[in-house]
């Protein structure tokens, strides 16, 4: 192993960021992501499948759950702000700044919840507004951590996602039991 910035291995990042530069099968390998929903069978509850991962996905129980997990919307919030600390560890590394601590703090706003709820037409059910703020302490000066987090705002995958028109293509199969 190299040098260690931030607990990542700078020369096999180096070795990775040159192999994506130049080849683009490794660029389709890491371009594509994959993600698997089941309803639990009862209520408000399901589990996400990603990888080898899993997790619980549920609603409170002042609207009918049983407060197993996030909401889902909630996990945009948490992957926005998991997103924004990897960027910056990611660009600080890069740069050679050791970062000593990192949160990022978020809040959603939704424009209309009753849209969702099927009780109002004006409006959207999605996010109107969503705050995140870093708080850093790195090994640099303010110019720099300013740089490297409004680098990391710009090249972020979910960020980007959020505040650009995705195509969405849902289509509904349906399977006999």
């Amino acid at each position: 192993m190299g040098e260690v910035v931030n607990g990542i291995d700078v020369n096999r990042l180096r070795e990775v960021l040159r192999e994506v530069e130049r080849n683009k099968d490794a660029v389709a390998r890491i371009s594509r992501f994959s993600a698997r929903v089941r309803w639990l069978g009862s209520g408000f509850n399901f589990k996400a499948y990603i990888r080898d991962h899993s997790f619980a996905v549920s609603e409170p129980q002042d609207v009918g759950g049983v407060d197993a997990g996030p909401r889902a919307i909630e996990y945009i919030l948490g992957a926005l702000g998991a997103c924004y600390a990897t960027g910056f560890v990611l660009n600080a590394t890069k740069r050679g700044v050791r970062v000593r601590n990192l949160e990022i703090a978020l809040e959603g706003e939704i424009d209309n919840i009753l849209v969702f709820l099927g009780l109002s037409n004006q409006g959207h059910p999605g996010y109107r507004r969503i705050t995140a703020k870093a708080y850093i302490d790195a090994e640099a000066d303010e110019k720099t951590i300013k740089e490297i987090w409004e680098e990391t705002v710009r090249t972020s995958p979910v960020g980007n996602t959020l505040t650009r028109q995705v195509e969405i293509i849902p289509e509904a199969r349906v399977v006999k039991s």
